[in-house]
């Protein structure tokens, strides 16, 4: 009797024994189930981790390139408005309107009809509020040449008051030599001479205008070639101022 009793014991501590390591292997068995799958994600989030790292570092780069490509096209906007404002005054100031706009067409339109220009400029820069003025007077005289020296040579205005001058450059023929009239294609040089010594002088291609004031009256010539050898003078005489 006793003998079962101790059999049984014994089979009792057995199957226990084999229980706790059965346990203890199940027990082992889930563990490491959890650190593998701990482990996976530790390793699944340190992925995740640099996926999202290397996302933020483009997403940054790129908004730098945005940043920079705004600020290039604000510059450019600011510069493109700078100059629309530069052309609109520049237009405003150089592009005739209004009368000057007419006046501009018709001298275009002379010009376009063979109106010689420095004759259109002379009688523009003739064009005034109607002054105390004398009746222009016109004379003529023999231009002085390297050939042509001899002689007083030159005329008066207003009983002496003005004398006009000058001299320029000599003609040639066919053959190339110097003819003793002036050359009226070439430089002149024009002295105008008012009492007490006071003058002036004007040179270049003829016609050439120039004025004087003397005592209480201004005189504006009008200087052109004529037949050959002669220039022909022009005097307006008006008060002064």
């Amino acid at each position: 009797m006793t003998l079962g009793r101790y059999d049984y014991e014994r089979r009792y501590r057995k199957r226990l024994r084999a229980g706790v390591i059965k346990f203890m292997l199940l027990a082992a068995l889930v563990l490491g189930v959890g650190l593998f799958s701990y482990q996976m994600g530790i390793e699944q989030l340190k992925g995740r981790d640099v996926t999202l790292r290397e996302e933020i570092a483009t997403l940054s780069r790129q908004k730098a390139e945005l940043e920079l490509l705004a600020s290039q096209m604000q510059h450019a906007a600011r510069t493109a408005e700078a100059r629309v404002g530069e052309l609109e005054g520049r237009l405003q100031r150089e592009v005739p309107t209004g009368d000057l706009a007419k006046l501009a067409q018709l001298v275009s339109e002379r010009l376009k009809g063979g109106l010689d220009a420095n004759r259109l400029a002379f009688v523009i820069s003739q064009a005034q509020v109607p002054r105390n003025c004398q009746p222009t007077d016109t004379k003529r005289f023999t231009l002085s040449t390297p050939l042509l020296k001899g002689g007083a040579r030159g005329v008066t205005f207003s009983n002496g008051t003005v004398t006009v001058t000058g001299e320029g450059q000599s003609a040639h023929n066919g053959q190339g030599n110097a003819e003793s009239w002036f050359d009226p294609g070439q430089p002149v040089t024009i002295r105008i001479t008012g009492i007490g010594g006071k003058g002036t002088t004007v040179s270049g291609v003829l016609p050439l205008h120039q004025s004087l004031v003397v005592d209480n009256s201004e005189y504006r010539f009008t200087i052109a070639a004529a037949q050959r050898s002669f220039v022909e003078v022009t005097a307006d005489r008006c008060a002064y101022p």
